[in-house]
């Protein structure tokens, strides 16, 4: 976006041209509705929201028909997995990050054998403001040690979004496995890595390794202090969905055009992924008729979804597992590394001196 940005000369600099995200994920993770707020160029010398620089000379401030074609210029330029959907004219002090009300973010998986009751009852154990320390990763940064770890979530639930079974009669007992779910959490805001630490636990919720109640347990930080030692769900199938601005209003501006351009890519996309997903059913299925022991072994499915270097042979629960230093802990080497830099600089200068 910066190079596309900076090649239609949409903007004088990036530096200077106030951008600001409502959104920033990790990376693997897509982003459907991400809103970006920045200056650009503009034809109108009196347009909503348009403000000329200071050294900006009388003579340049004469109308221009029609405003530019912002959308198409940038989706021109950017590689085709990047598109911009809409513009908005928006006021100077507005911001994408801190305007925003609500960040609605989603995960695709396969259903399964998953336990979907066990695992959206958990999902509502999630809702409400809590401390989320134990849901997310801290490293030894000295903003993210000292930060706040309280987060409020709105919106937790699992439904079911498609049934991209290819089975046939014979095989119809396991279509369900086929099917698909999707988690949707909604909230103002979240930590790192939060959403995927969530989406780990909740597999083995689904899987029986874990009752539902563990989440209850690692909310409570006078019960579980320390995050025990657990890896992050895979990011690719995970998206963040849409941006909330209650109380700004957002006029958009859409591109029939471009949003059919679009919509013909997504599509495009989708077909080519669907016709490799049905291959390769087709071919689990089939070495599973070669040997009856297999036609009920889909752990393949299963270690997807698990962190890489879980092992699948003997699962070790949450609570009995190894814990990373608490909170305090961390942010107590963090004042001591500070201190000690801050005497060494001291020790320095007097040696200069």
């Amino acid at each position: 976006m910066r190079k596309a940005l900076i090649k239609t000369k949409l903007v004088e600099s990036w530096e200077n041209c106030s951008w600001n995200r409502s959104g920033r994920t990790d990376k693997g993770v897509s982003a459907f509705k991400q809103v970006a707020s920045l200056i650009v160029r503009s034809n109108g010398p009196e347009g909503e929201d348009v403000f000329w620089p200071n050294v900006a000379h009388a003579s340049s401030e004469t109308a221009v028909k029609g405003e530019l074609q912002y959308v198409k210029m940038l989706n021109s330029t950017l590689p085709t997995n990047i598109r911009v959907l809409a513009w908005a004219p928006v006021p100077r002090n507005f911001s994408a990050r801190y305007n925003c009300t609500q960040r609605t973010y989603t995960y695709a998986f396969p259903r399964n054998n998953f336990n979907i009751e066990a695992m959206r009852q958990a999902c509502r154990l999630l809702v409400g403001e809590h401390d989320f320390r134990n849901f997310c990763r801290i490293d030894m940064n000295k903003k993210r040690v000292e930060m706040n770890y309280i987060r409020t979530i709105t919106y937790a639930d699992i439904s079911f979004i498609s049934n991209n079974s290819m089975s046939s009669s014979k095989l119809s007992n396991e279509a369900t496995r086929y099917e698909f779910l999707q988690l949707t959490i909604k909230g103002k805001g979240f930590l790192w890595h939060q959403i995927r630490c969530i989406m780990a636990l909740l597999c083995e919720i689904g899987l029986g390794n874990e009752k539902p109640n563990i989440i209850t347990e690692l909310l409570d930080i006078k019960l579980i202090p320390s995050k025990p030692i657990y890896g992050l769900a895979p990011a690719f199938p995970l998206c963040l969905f849409d941006c909330s601005y209650e109380g700004t209003e957002l006029p958009w501006r859409w591109d029939t055009n471009s949003l059919k351009s679009i919509r013909k890519l997504i599509l495009k996309t989708w077909a080519h992924y669907q016709s490799v997903s049905a291959t390769l059913q087709i071919m689990a299925e089939s070495i599973g008729l070669l040997a009856p022991v297999l036609q009920n072994d889909y752990s393949g499915v299963n270690d997807y979804l698990r962190p890489n270097g879980t092992s699948t042979k003997t699962y070790v629960p949450i609570k009995k597992r190894p814990t990373c230093d608490a909170l305090e802990l961390k942010q107590e080497k963090i004042r001591t590394k500070m201190l000690k830099i801050i005497a060494d600089g001291c020790s320095n200068s007097d040696v200069m001196l």
